[in-house]
């Protein structure tokens, strides 16, 4: 009888306790996977699945796209003429992702007319399975056609990590230290970055020798050849779609280029020029060698995003920026 007493109550004390952290999880919902409408946060949020849920909700807000990595929030959407723009930007995303969120877009029925897909020099270095076991980084349960209850028990039946930790007494102490942000207000967000890149000055020398330009970026993954199918997949779907479709590569801080593997940077743009026509904006220029233009190696201002975006549509091109790539046939 004791064994059996011994096994209820030890069974009973296991289900309260997994409770307990399923219950604090799913509160502090560190990365807002299931409270996408927050607007202030404690730690960075998972853009990913908020941006989604976002435009699922509306439909028929948007009939353009904008896909890429952090960087690629420098880019204003309201400077774009040619369709109603959403800024798609996530921390660093990579194709494949940007591949599964098209394809939910359409199958959801969102009519696309245009999209921008922008690449980095990461974009075949980092591991979409690395990402799915990451809160910040995974994917809309609907991206990867995952069940909504298996989801949730991967984030939330878990042991905290130091970020969810963290998080929750945050919560707990009602910390101010947050900051907030709203999705659905992109012109807003775009006009108060503005105004707060303004007050930076980064054109200080403080700004200008700082130490942060002496760090670049590392990344140890290859995945060249599934990067460039998942491209190869991104254009049929938008020659199938008859969705008008424009390719990029970001600048490069001169740091990070210099840094670079250019055999394999080189091999991914000539792979990419076999499926499309594209601009380059990652080679050595003025504006990817000036700290000015740069927040730290990864990261360019506004002004440089503006100056990219008047180059490709409106043929502005004071400084000489980048390159237009047609595309070849294998062989030429």
């Amino acid at each position: 009888m004791k064994y059996k007493q011994w096994l209820f109550y030890s069974f009973v004390t296991i289900i309260i306790l997994l409770g307990i952290i399923v219950s604090l999880m799913y509160w502090s919902d560190t990365y807002s996977t299931f409270h996408p409408k927050r607007v202030k946060f404690y730690t960075e949020p998972n853009t990913r699945v908020s941006k989604i849920e976002y435009i699922l909700e509306n439909k028929d807000k948007y009939d353009s796209f904008i896909f890429g990595s952090s960087r690629v929030s420098a880019y204003n959407p309201s400077n774009i003429k040619n369709g109603t723009y959403y800024n798609m930007t996530v921390s660093e995303g990579i194709p494949h992702e940007y591949l599964l969120n098209i394809r939910l877009l359409l199958t959801s029925g969102i009519k696309i007319k245009n999209m921008i897909i922008a690449l980095d020099e990461f974009s075949y270095k980092v591991s979409f399975e690395q990402h799915q076991k990451q809160g910040l980084t995974k994917l809309h349960y609907l991206s990867t056609n995952t069940n909504k209850v298996v989801y949730f028990v991967d984030n939330f039946l878990r042991f905290p990590l130091g970020e969810d930790r963290r998080h929750i007494l945050k919560k707990i102490k009602r910390s101010n230290e947050f900051f907030i942000t709203d999705i659905s207000t992109q012109k807003q967000n775009y006009l108060n970055r503005k105004l707060s890149e303004k007050a930076l000055n980064l054109n200080t020398p403080t700004h200008l020798n700082s130490s942060v330009f002496d760090k670049h970026l590392s990344y140890n993954g290859f995945f060249l050849n599934s990067t460039i199918d998942d491209i190869k997949k991104i254009k049929n779907i938008c020659n199938q779609s008859k969705i008008n479709c424009l390719f990029f590569i970001n600048p490069i801080h001169k740091t990070n280029y210099q840094h670079l593997d250019q055999i394999n940077f080189n091999n991914f743009k000539k792979e990419l020029s076999y499926i499309t026509d594209y601009y380059d904006f990652s080679k050595p220029h003025y504006i990817n060698n000036s700290n000015q233009f740069w927040y730290e190696t990864s990261h360019f201002t506004l002004e440089v995003g503006d100056l990219i975006l008047d180059k490709i549509y409106y043929n502005k091109d004071p400084y000489k920026y980048g390159k237009y790539i047609s595309i070849q046939k294998k062989g030429e």
